[in-house]
């Protein structure tokens, strides 16, 4: 390869990058921004979304084969604001500012959720291996029938799930990547004290449980 065939390349995988990681950027805005809205306070916004990351890329080994990736996240995400609730429930309780307040504890609205995963994934899929973003759009977003894909792919049974096992680890990847970024500051790799304590829970997790991803 000439020395301008290279720099083409060096410059195609350059802009390349720099894409991948405004997605990234963009995913996780997304869903602080959803949060925000939600919780209508961004330091609870940004305590949630830390424990979001934390569970999802700590707890991947629950997820099996015949599950939906979008609605395990969505579960996942739903349970994390359900539990922020509670908890700001005892601290009112023993703050003994605690009133049977409905307003406290407001109804999650599935949908909202639903949508929220959906668009993160949505944008996601793109930055994958071609293969792996099919795969994944086709058996975990939209929901076709697993022997329908399988057949369409001519992959048997054993193939198919080694294919999307694969292809949901690639996406665990990008999601630790999405980590990195900072729902205040932008950039990857960020030094602000949440983000450092976001990548450490997620390395002490990662470590406590073997670093099992399933």
């Amino acid at each position: 390869m000439d020395q301008g065939a290279e720099e083409a390349e060096d410059i195609a995988l350059s802009k390349k990058k720099a894409a991948i990681e405004a997605v990234l950027i963009e995913v996780h805005r997304d869903i602080f921004r959803f949060l925000v809205w939600r919780l209508g306070d961004e330091h609870d916004a940004a305590d949630v979304l830390q424990e979001f990351y934390v569970k999802v890329l700590t707890r991947y080994s629950e997820l099996r084969d015949a599950d939906k990736l979008r609605g395990w996240m969505a579960r996942v995400l739903r349970s994390v604001i359900a539990d922020h609730y509670r908890a700001k429930g005892r601290r009112a309780r023993l703050t003994e500012a605690y009133k049977a307040d409905a307003a406290l504890f407001p109804a999650i609205d599935d949908e909202e959720i639903d949508f929220v995963i959906c668009a993160c994934l949505y944008k996601l899929l793109p930055t994958l291996n071609e293969e792996y973003a099919a795969i994944l759009w086709r058996a975990d977003l939209i929901g076709e029938a697993r022997d329908a894909v399988a057949a369409d792919l001519g992959l048997n049974e054993n193939a198919f799930r080694v294919k999307l096992h694969r292809s949901r680890q690639a996406l665990k990847r990008r999601l630790e990547q999405t980590c990195e970024t900072c729902p205040m500051h932008g950039f990857l790799q960020c030094d602000c004290p949440t983000a450092h304590q976001t990548r450490d829970r997620i390395a002490a997790a990662s470590g406590a449980d073997g670093g099992n991803d399933g």
